[in-house]
């Protein structure tokens, strides 16, 4: 991974977590309606567990580093899965949470969707450290 890539913003609106969850309790009597339903929210939870296998990962990695074990190795790798999969979770929230309001007002026009919620990029300067500082915190 280039030290020199373009930090991407990835939002996620709280009303598509909302969504989300009404959508889990929910199905919709369109046959078409449920099976778009159903896809959108399998890549939700299978966005979620891939995400919660990559932060473990991460917390391990940060938390050997963190202990002081002097290494030439890095968190490039890490870092790179996190951020995939945390865009990937962000993804499957937002199509599910638009899938969901669109089923539940079928006939009306769905608000657009706008990111609204916190920068989750990882800073730039972070991949260009010859030590990556671990940022979920500390380790347990």
């Amino acid at each position: 991974m280039s030290s020199a890539r373009h930090p991407e913003r990835v939002f996620l609106d709280p009303s598509d977590l909302d969504a989300v969850a009404a959508s889990l309790c929910s199905r919709f009597g369109d046959p078409a309606a449920e099976a778009y339903r159903r896809s959108t929210l399998h890549d939700v939870l299978k966005s979620i567990r891939s995400l919660a296998s990559s932060l473990e990962a991460f917390a391990r990695a940060g938390g050997t580093h963190y202990q002081g074990v002097h290494i030439t190795a890095d968190m490039h790798a890490e870092v790179e899965h996190l951020s995939r999969y945390l865009k990937g979770m962000i993804d499957a929230v937002r199509e599910a949470g638009f899938a969901y309001r669109e089923g539940h007002h079928e006939g009306e026009i769905a608000a657009p969707r706008a990111p609204r919620l916190a920068d989750v990029v990882l800073p730039k300067a972070t991949l260009g450290d010859a030590t990556i500082r671990p940022v979920l915190g500390m380790p347990s």
